[in-house]
Formats: structure tokens, sequence, C-alpha cells
């Protein structure tokens, strides 16, 4: 998957799929936290998206804290910023 894809798509993708994190429960104001995913999880969430987008993700980017969106935007404008390049 290419960063033209929507960022969205592949986070509910790694979420659903690799996570088993119901689908209904993936929503802008959802934080990682509530979808069950500890420091672990979280690593290999950063990882799965950097394979699936191209782009790095960053320790910082993707926090118990970090809600669907924040993690969204933070990727959508690096795969914005890399496609410019």
């Amino acid at each position: 998957m290419t960063c033209e894809s929507p960022v969205t798509s592949a986070l509910t993708t790694v979420l659903t799929e690799k996570f088993e994190v119901d689908p209904a429960a993936v929503h802008p104001d959802a934080t990682l936290e509530s979808l069950d995913l500890d420091s672990l999880a979280l690593a290999e969430l950063a990882l799965a998206l950097q394979e699936e987008l191209g782009v790095k993700v960053e320790e910082s980017e993707a926090t118990k804290h970090t809600t669907v969106a924040g993690l969204t935007a933070a990727l959508s404008a690096k795969c914005a910023a890399a496609g410019a390049r």
C-alpha cells in the first residue's frame, strides 16, 4: 500500500486485522489505549503502519493517549510530505 491510499483505511485495516479491534470501536475520538493497545502493541502498530504507508512512525506519534484522528493527521502529513519530494 502506498501513501496515495487513504491513511484512515490503512490504520483501520491494521487495527482490525492485526490487533482484532472491533471496527465499530475505531472512530476519530478513540484513543489507542481505549482500543486495548498496550506499549508492545503500540510498537507493533507503528511498525505495521510504517510497512503499509512507507513513512516512519515515531514513538511519540503513537502513544496510548493518541487518538485515531490525531494519528491519521500526523501520518497523512508525512505521506503528503513524502509525496512532494
